[in-house]
């Protein structure tokens, strides 16, 4: 009879530690899942200031243009991509 508790102790030794390995890894995939959430909520508030703040920029009237604030990045790329001549290459 000993050897079967024996037996029986060493089998809920191995489920126990089992158990904590298991433990331990919910814990990290739990943890990585809350930093993507958090993630996923700043893109989904990004998207929702971006698209608010370009709503409001949309001339209300016809003919109206927007002003931009700062320099624009496009206007070096159009000139890198004009030739020596200063006309556009066809793009």
């Amino acid at each position: 009879m000993g050897s079967l508790f024996e037996e029986l102790e060493a089998r809920e030794a191995a489920a126990r530690t089992r158990v904590e390995v298991l433990e331990a890894e919910f814990a990290e995939v739990s943890g990585r899942l809350s930093a993507a959430r958090e993630g996923l909520e700043r893109l989904r508030i990004a998207r929702e200031t971006v698209a608010e703040v370009l709503t409001e920029m949309t001339p209300q009237k016809p003919g109206t243009r927007l002003r931009l604030a700062g320099r624009s990045r496009v206007s070096r790329w159009r000139r890198r991509m004009r030739g020596p001549s200063g006309r556009s290459s066809g793009c």
